[in-house]
Protein backbone atom coordinates (compact mmCIF):
# COMPACT_ATOMS: atom_id res chain seq x y z
CA UNK A 1 0.00 0.00 0.00
CA UNK A 2 1.32 3.42 -0.88
CA UNK A 3 2.07 6.16 1.58
CA UNK A 4 -0.70 8.80 1.34
CA UNK A 5 1.11 11.38 3.44
CA UNK A 6 2.18 13.34 0.33
CA UNK A 7 -1.48 14.00 -0.47
CA UNK A 8 -2.21 15.19 3.03
CA UNK A 9 0.72 17.58 3.13
CA UNK A 10 -0.22 19.16 -0.21
CA UNK A 11 -3.91 19.51 0.49
CA UNK A 12 -5.17 23.02 0.97
CA UNK A 13 -7.28 23.81 4.00
CA UNK A 14 -10.92 24.08 3.02
CA UNK A 15 -12.65 27.34 3.88
CA UNK A 16 -15.27 26.82 6.53
CA UNK A 17 -18.80 26.39 5.27
CA UNK A 18 -21.06 28.94 6.97
CA UNK A 19 -24.03 26.55 6.79
CA UNK A 20 -22.10 23.88 8.64
CA UNK A 21 -20.71 26.45 11.06
CA UNK A 22 -24.12 27.83 12.04
CA UNK A 23 -26.12 24.58 11.85
CA UNK A 24 -25.83 24.08 15.63
CA UNK A 25 -27.38 27.54 16.07
CA UNK A 26 -30.37 26.45 13.98
CA UNK A 27 -30.74 23.28 16.04
CA UNK A 28 -30.53 25.28 19.28
CA UNK A 29 -33.28 27.66 18.16
CA UNK A 30 -35.45 24.75 16.97
CA UNK A 31 -35.13 22.90 20.28
CA UNK A 32 -35.85 26.04 22.28
CA UNK A 33 -38.91 26.83 20.17
CA UNK A 34 -40.21 23.25 20.14
CA UNK A 35 -40.51 23.35 23.92
CA UNK A 36 -43.25 25.96 23.51
CA UNK A 37 -45.05 24.23 20.64
CA UNK A 38 -47.42 21.24 20.56
CA UNK A 39 -45.86 17.79 20.53
CA UNK A 40 -47.20 17.26 17.01
CA UNK A 41 -44.58 19.68 15.65
CA UNK A 42 -41.50 17.79 14.51
CA UNK A 43 -38.14 19.29 15.46
CA UNK A 44 -36.64 18.12 12.17
CA UNK A 45 -39.20 20.18 10.28
CA UNK A 46 -38.27 23.23 12.34
CA UNK A 47 -34.59 22.62 11.62
CA UNK A 48 -35.26 22.34 7.90
CA UNK A 49 -37.18 25.62 7.83
CA UNK A 50 -34.49 27.16 10.04
CA UNK A 51 -31.79 26.21 7.57
CA UNK A 52 -33.70 28.04 4.85
CA UNK A 53 -33.87 31.03 7.19
CA UNK A 54 -30.12 30.74 7.71
CA UNK A 55 -29.59 30.81 3.94
CA UNK A 56 -31.64 33.99 3.73
CA UNK A 57 -29.66 35.47 6.61
CA UNK A 58 -26.39 34.69 4.83
CA UNK A 59 -27.64 36.39 1.67
CA UNK A 60 -29.12 39.47 3.35
CA UNK A 61 -26.61 40.14 6.14
CA UNK A 62 -25.09 43.61 6.08
CA UNK A 63 -22.13 44.00 8.41
CA UNK A 64 -22.28 47.79 8.12
CA UNK A 65 -25.49 47.82 10.22
CA UNK A 66 -23.43 46.99 13.31
CA UNK A 67 -25.10 43.73 14.35
CA UNK A 68 -23.17 40.51 14.74
CA UNK A 69 -24.07 37.84 12.22
CA UNK A 70 -24.99 35.31 14.89
CA UNK A 71 -27.53 37.68 16.44
CA UNK A 72 -29.00 38.52 13.05
CA UNK A 73 -29.12 34.87 11.99
CA UNK A 74 -30.80 33.79 15.22
CA UNK A 75 -33.61 36.30 14.67
CA UNK A 76 -34.04 35.33 11.02
CA UNK A 77 -34.03 31.59 11.78
CA UNK A 78 -36.57 31.93 14.60
CA UNK A 79 -38.73 34.19 12.43
CA UNK A 80 -38.69 31.69 9.58
CA UNK A 81 -39.76 28.92 11.94
CA UNK A 82 -42.59 30.97 13.40
CA UNK A 83 -43.76 32.09 9.97
CA UNK A 84 -43.92 28.48 8.81
CA UNK A 85 -45.88 27.45 11.91
CA UNK A 86 -48.36 30.28 11.38
CA UNK A 87 -48.73 29.46 7.72
CA UNK A 88 -49.86 25.90 8.44
CA UNK A 89 -51.95 26.70 11.49
CA UNK A 90 -55.70 26.63 10.96
CA UNK A 91 -56.40 28.44 14.22
CA UNK A 92 -56.11 32.18 14.79
CA UNK A 93 -53.41 33.48 17.12
CA UNK A 94 -55.94 34.43 19.78
CA UNK A 95 -57.18 30.84 19.99
CA UNK A 96 -53.62 29.52 20.17
CA UNK A 97 -52.90 31.96 23.01
CA UNK A 98 -56.02 30.82 24.85
CA UNK A 99 -55.04 27.17 24.45
CA UNK A 100 -51.56 27.88 25.79
CA UNK A 101 -53.00 29.78 28.78
CA UNK A 102 -55.42 26.96 29.59
CA UNK A 103 -52.66 24.35 29.39
CA UNK A 104 -50.43 26.44 31.66
CA UNK A 105 -53.25 26.92 34.20
CA UNK A 106 -53.99 23.19 34.07
CA UNK A 107 -50.35 22.36 34.75
CA UNK A 108 -50.16 24.74 37.70
CA UNK A 109 -53.40 23.36 39.16
CA UNK A 110 -52.19 19.78 38.81
CA UNK A 111 -48.99 20.67 40.65
CA UNK A 112 -50.96 22.24 43.50
CA UNK A 113 -53.40 19.34 43.76
CA UNK A 114 -50.88 16.56 43.12
CA UNK A 115 -53.33 14.84 40.78
CA UNK A 116 -54.99 15.48 37.41
CA UNK A 117 -57.36 18.42 37.65
CA UNK A 118 -61.05 18.03 36.88
CA UNK A 119 -62.76 20.33 34.38
CA UNK A 120 -64.84 21.96 37.10
CA UNK A 121 -61.71 22.71 39.13
CA UNK A 122 -59.98 24.17 36.12
CA UNK A 123 -62.96 26.40 35.32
Amino acid sequence: MQDLSIYRSNSKPVASDPLAEYAPLVKQVALHLSARLPASVDVDDLIQVGMMGLLEALQNYDASKGAQFETYAKLRVRGAMLDEMRRFSTLPRSVMTSIRDINQANGELEQQLGRPAKDAELA
